[in-house]
């Protein structure tokens, strides 16, 4: 409590990065790290020496970990928050169907029917959920999937798929792992609703000089993954 108070009362206190000593916990699915760690290191190295960075995964349970201090940033598909947290919706994602190379669902024109009904599917989710989205468009058109099951990561999916014929989803942050464990990515033939990606931090990191810059690096490189400028 008494860090919180601090950080409500010290604007421009760490303007200088180089000089800054911290710990920042950036919160989000496994595919954040796996695709972006990596460059957020470098330029924490470059910019920002004393900074250290921990990635932690989503949890299957729902807990204000902004507000709790649990968690400096939040990344990714923001979809429950307390209503003091802000919101930044940096870019609107897509679902991409993913499978091993030469999987028989790359050969032809890839229909619903075919994406449905031609090989078995992997789900991911965090709470072990075997419905969503792709379901529930499929339902319009009177079709369903079978759902073998579901693992917990995006990363994790990426392995299973590399080693069966399962068909899984993937979004563009998974692209990059997908494509180095030699899996290709392919255009979902599904009216699927756009994910809006950003982040999510607490109010009382605003005059925080050292964690806008944090939110500048992240914003920077997932604006950079979705294609913007």
């Amino acid at each position: 409590m008494v860090e919180r108070a601090r950080a409500l009362f010290r604007p421009g206190r760490d303007a200088d990065l180089r000089t800054v000593t911290r710990t920042f916990t950036i919160i989000g699915h496994d595919a954040i790290a796996a695709t972006h760690g990596a460059t957020l290191f470098a330029r924490a190295a470059e910019e920002a020496p004393g900074v250290r960075l921990r990635f932690l995964s989503e949890s299957h349970v729902d807990a204000p970990v902004l507000r709790q201090g649990t968690a400096d940033l939040e990344v990714g598909v923001i979809d429950a928050t307390a209503p003091e947290v802000h919101v930044e919706t940096v870019h609107e994602d897509r679902m991409l169907g993913v499978v091993q190379a030469g999987h028989p669902l790359l050969t032809g024109e890839l229909t619903a029917e075919r994406f449905a009904t031609e090989a078995d599917h992997l789900g991911v989710s965090r709470r072990g959920r075997l419905h969503g989205p792709v379901d529930e468009a499929l339902a319009e058109l009177g079709l369903e999937r079978r759902v073998v099951g579901s693992v917990g990561t995006f990363p994790s999916s990426l392995f299973v798929l590399r080693e069966t014929d399962l068909v899984g989803l993937v979004s563009s942050w998974g692209c990059p792992p997908a494509a180095a464990l030699g899996l290709v990515t392919f255009e979902v033939p599904l009216a699927l609703p756009p994910l809006p990606v950003g982040l999510a931090w607490h109010p009382r990191h605003d005059a925080d000089p050292a964690h806008a810059w944090l939110r500048g690096c992240v914003r920077e490189l997932m604006r950079r993954s979705a294609g913007g400028d």
